[in-house]
């Protein structure tokens, strides 16, 4: 059995991986809805330059609330991924 103050720490962390998720996931619709207004305007899907910009951006951000950049990093590689994924 564990001690109450870790289970209530686990549930916690339940807790922010499931609002994480909910985060993927509302983001996730709206690169669906941004896929359809490309698509109405004949644009390319995937904007490599965008890309490199937004990978940056979001390292700074991270190292700025002092997480590491390279996770920040790894973590928006595999949401990128999942869009391509999409197109």
């Amino acid at each position: 059995m564990l001690p109450a103050d870790v289970s209530e720490t686990r549930s916690a962390l339940d807790e922010l991986d499931h609002a994480l998720l909910d985060l993927v996931a509302r983001r996730r619709a709206l690169v669906g809805a941004l896929f359809v207004k490309k698509r109405a305007l004949d644009l390319p899907l995937v904007d490599p330059i965008r890309e490199v910009e937004l990978l940056a951006d979001r390292r700074a951000y991270a190292e700025r609330h002092g997480i590491p950049a390279d996770l920040a990093e790894v973590i928006f590689r595999a949401i990128l991924e999942d869009s391509h994924t999409r197109t």
